[in-house]
């Protein structure tokens, strides 16, 4: 039977895990690990108290340990040995309940889970109280809350993992632990490229500081002083300056190659927005953090992190699904990260999955035998419904966008910017015409969105399950349908919840079909990294369809490996061809 455990430690406004991070955080000075509770009926441990003298005799050098945020729980754990309150002979095997809960669509945090699963809704005020406060200000009366707290919260998550974990795959398990435990191990950092590009990046943030006119009295992106500078030369001004506003970005592009300060205030945002992640990389990595090497940047990643489909996300800012693209000041974040010494990268990815499974799933049987043949999916689109019989350039670039965007229900407007990201100009009339042609020209594509929104709606008063490929179900909770007037008449809105719980939201059959296939597209990449860990390799972290895989500097057969191990067609997806591409890389690279 698995232990449930749980710490409770020191936290503050400025000292806190969203701020530095799992394993800063445990690193710090003011790291203080007060209290653990610790449930385990079969073995008569029901236990909280301060960690020193917690019943540890009780349990096996490699016992199970469950926790609800185990990636949190399991660095405290490290820490506590670190400052002998934990024997150092416990090795233990790590599960989090969190992820099991987000894997059976419930709430991630343990009040969420609790509420939903077991109608049980813990008061979260006590640890909120504890903020800037140690135990020894505690009264006794406060301490025993305290204590009644944590015990209660480990007694939830056995019951959690009790209750749901066959519901939860082996499969699963073990990549849920493997993407915790690759991320307290973290990844190598080239520390020469990082403080040079970050020294760059601030001169050239200073540089374009000293261009705008108002910076030594306002912050550069100033609302006020930008709205009244814009009005003095007579141009509009960005809604917002905010990072990734698009207003803001149009504003710039329009105005910047005849505004010098216009152009300043892009640099600078632009220089601004690398300082503060490349900051954020040297705080974390190295010095401040003595239970990893030297020179490794620990990281998060979230299991499961996206409702449904249980695709992986970033996580306490630092986002690795995400890293900025391309040289900005000649600086490319992506070269910073880099295999250990002696360690060379295998960069992995599935080859257009996702229309491959849309395919498949919509019983596409001429585009994958094309796809079969070794033509691309692009080309294979091209071939099956454009009506060519050869691809040229032009045709192939008109079938990628068409298979990228028109898959899931993408109307004309949304469309025709998806083209323009594409480096393809589309006015609205032009892109009417390619919607409407592959709607006539993919009559299996447009039946399976009906198919979806016709079940969805048969379901209206209860919830509706679909069954992956693979076995797993996805669940939209209470479905429910609501009239809504819109262009000057009404129509009927489909919604439901994809948490249990959670704010329902609408749904039509495009996009159910994009949630089935990104779920099976996900499906199949987690058959992958389950195939690759069990054959030894050493996956250093994931990026949406892809591996980030160390191996010894002259392994010349693991790429190849690599592939093939992820161009296995999982039993439950016969039929359709996986493929992979992989390429050796000293740094990032995509």
């Amino acid at each position: 039977m698995a232990t449930a455990i749980d710490f409770e430690t020191y936290y503050d406004k400025n000292y806190s895990i969203k701020n530095l991070g799992n394993q800063g955080y445990v690193a710090h000075k003011d790291f203080d690990p007060y209290m653990v509770s610790l449930v385990n009926p079969e073995r008569g441990i029901k236990y909280v108290g301060h960690p020193k003298h917690a019943p540890w005799d009780k349990l096996p050098d490699v016992p199970h340990l469950v926790a609800h945020n185990a990636g949190f729980d399991s660095t405290v754990f490290q820490g506590a040995q670190r400052k002998g309150y934990i024997p150092d002979r416990f090795a233990p095997k790590w599960d989090c309940t969190a992820n099991l809960s987000v894997y059976i669509q419930a709430p991630r945090s343990l009040a969420g889970v609790s509420e939903q699963m077991f109608g049980i809704k813990p008061n979260k005020t006590i640890r909120d109280e504890m903020k800037g406060r140690t135990l020894s200000v505690l009264s006794e009366s406060a301490e025993a809350d305290l204590k009644q707290y944590a015990l209660e919260d480990s007694n939830l998550c056995l019951r959690v993992w009790d209750t749901y974990r066959n519901y939860w795959p082996k499969e699963e398990r073990v990549i849920a632990r493997h993407t915790m435990e690759s991320g307290q191990r973290g990844v190598a950092i080239n520390l020469q490229y990082l403080w040079k590009g970050l020294q760059d990046l601030k001169e050239r943030k200073y540089e374009a500081e000293k261009l705008i006119p108002w910076s030594s009295d306002s912050p550069p992106t100033s609302a006020i002083c930008l709205k009244e500078y814009c009005k003095n030369e007579g141009i509009r001004a960005p809604k917002s300056t905010a990072v990734g506003n698009e207003d803001c970005e149009k504003w710039e592009a329009e105005f910047a190659d005849r505004y010098p300060v216009v152009q300043a205030l892009r640099d600078w945002r632009s220089a601004n927005r690398l300082v503060r992640l490349l900051e954020l990389i040297a705080e974390r990595q190295n010095g401040t953090n003595s239970l990893i090497e030297p020179g490794l940047l620990p990281f998060n990643l979230k299991y499961f992190g996206a409702t449904l489909t249980g695709r992986w996300s970033g996580d306490a800012k630092i986002n690795l699904q995400n890293i900025p693209r391309g040289e900005t000041f000649g600086v490319d974040v992506r070269k910073m990260f880099v295999p250990r010494n002696g360690k060379k990268f295998i960069i992995a990815d599935l080859a257009q999955i996702e229309p491959r499974c849309l395919a498949w799933t919509c019983g596409d049987t001429q585009l994958l035998d094309y796809v079969k043949q070794g033509k691309d999916i692009y080309e294979a689109h091209a071939l099956s419904t454009m009506g060519v019989k050869r691809v040229t350039k032009q045709a192939r670039q008109l079938a990628k966008i068409r298979v990228l965007g028109l898959g899931y229900g993408c109307g004309a407007n949304k469309f025709a910017k998806i083209a323009e990201n594409w480096g393809i100009e589309m006015s609205l009339t032009e892109a009417k015409k390619v919607v409407r042609n592959y709607r006539k020209d993919n009559r299996s594509v447009l039946d399976f969105w009906a198919k979806c929104e016709e079940d969805f709606v048969a379901n209206v008063g209860q919830d509706h399950r679909y069954r992956l490929p693979s076995g797993r179900w996805i669940t939209y909770f209470n479905v429910f349908s609501q009239e809504k007037l819109g262009w000057g008449e009404n129509y009927i809105n489909h919604l439901a919840a994809i948490t249990r719980g959670a704010k329902p939201r609408s749904f039509y059959g495009g996009k159910i079909c994009e949630n089935i296939i990104q779920a099976t597209a996900r499906d199949v990449f987690a058959d992958a990294y389950f195939r690759i860990l069990k054959s030894g390799f050493n996956i250093i972290w994931t990026v949406h369809d892809e591996f980030i895989v160390e191996v010894d500097e002259n392994d010349s057969s693991a790429r190849e490996e690599i592939e093939r191990l992820m161009s296995i067609t999982p039993e439950w997806l016969e039929g359709c061809p996986i493929g992979a591409e992989a390429i050796e890389a000293k740094h990032y690279t995509k």
